[in-house]
């Protein structure tokens, strides 16, 4: 029997699920995996459960489904085959189940043919038509580049340069949490890179250009919860905490407080007076302070930043906690730990466990 995507759980194969059946996913959807491999879907027509747009001028993009005895998992690709010459022409295949923020997407491509380019991509954080980033790989040209692209128009801003070869099949993937962009090539790490365009959750999907005839196969999405997703909606009791500490102590340029999520297994800012910082992993200082007990301070130009471990009120380890104060006139690095010391028991205080900092 055609399947036409299998769902992988991060306790291995969980189900197949038969060709037609619509799975909506939810805004982030953690530890899963969705491939989509075309088999299910009848040949020359538009697949299932994706929807065509184009940004730039020209044609609409023609994507069918269609057999190809080469396809990595046989026998369908999913095809753009128009083969409109308009240069500034982007024809894109979305992905209809699921909207992702941090997220693993990759295809499997093949350059077919095409005099102005001969290329595909992977699109991520759509918005619209006008609005997502891009990673693409191009068989005229040799190169892999990432952009963003606003408005309708596409920036550039990284890339690399190789050997992209026509009429073979290749896998791109891309891997997103918050900023950091990171882009493989036939599994080699290629590009890397952080960008703020689009920072919420957006559609994926695929991308060709101008006259490219591409064939893809395999797309896979998994959602990268492991940080932001954990998170729950609404300000939690830490965020309350950090507040109110902030504005109790005007000294205090930043505050982090660094702590596992229950369902997590990353350690990350849950709270802060820096609200970019939140979802943050862990760095190594934060890691020490939790693991040994004892405070890590370094200097940062004048101001001394100090991490303490972060206990709960029975004075237990839960976490760590950053803090990064303004010295006092004449005031040395024992000094500093000693204030860092007294600020962050107010707040310890007030934590009854790990957990309660996760209420709202």
């Amino acid at each position: 029997m055609k399947r036409g995507f299998f769902l992988l759980a991060s306790v291995g194969l969980t189900a197949l699920l038969a060709a037609g059946l619509s799975v909506p996913l939810p805004a982030q959807a953690p530890a899963k995996a969705l491939v989509y491999n075309f088999d299910g879907d009848a040949a020359g027509k538009p697949p299932a459960r994706f929807h065509f747009a184009r940004t730039g001028q020209g044609a609409e993009g023609t994507w069918v489904v269609m057999a190809d005895a080469t396809a990595p998992s046989k026998p369908n690709v999913l095809a753009q085959t128009s083969t409109d010459t308009t240069d500034y022409r982007f024809p894109l295949a979305v992905l209809d189940e699921g909207s992702y923020q941090d997220v693993a997407v990759s295809v499997k491509f093949k350059a077919v043919a095409g005099k102005v380019d001969q290329a595909g991509g992977i699109i991520f954080r759509y918005q619209d038509a006008n609005n997502y980033y891009l990673v693409r790989a191009n068989a005229l040209e040799n190169n892999y580049r990432l952009y963003h692209v606003v408005a309708g128009r596409r920036r550039q801003f990284a890339g690399a340069n190789f050997r992209v070869t026509p009429n073979q099949w290749h896998t791109l993937r891309v891997e997103i949490v918050g900023p950091q962009i990171k882009c493989y090539y036939d599994g080699a790490l290629k590009i890397t890179a952080s960008d703020s365009t689009f920072k919420g959750a957006g559609k994926v999907g695929v991308w060709t250009k101008a006259d490219s005839v591409t064939y893809f196969d395999d797309l896979a999405v998994e959602g990268l919860s492991g940080v932001r997703g954990a998170l729950p909606p609404g300000k939690t009791l830490a965020q309350r905490l950090v507040d109110e500490l902030a504005k109790k102590h005007p000294e205090l340029l930043r505050i982090g407080l660094h702590v596992t999520p229950p369902r997590s297994s990353e350690n990350i800012i849950v709270a802060s007076n820096v609200s970019a910082k939140v979802g943050q992993k862990s760095d190594a200082e934060d890691l020490q302070a939790m693991k040994t007990g004892r405070p890590v301070v370094l200097r940062e130009g004048e101001n001394f930043d100090v991490t303490l471990p972060l206990h709960d009120a029975s004075g237990k380890i839960i976490g760590a906690i950053g803090l990064t104060l303004k010295p006092t006139t004449g005031e040395q690095e024992a000094d500093a730990t000693r204030r860092a010391r007294a600020i962050a028991r107010e707040l310890e205080n007030r934590t009854p466990s790990k957990d309660s900092l996760f209420g709202t």
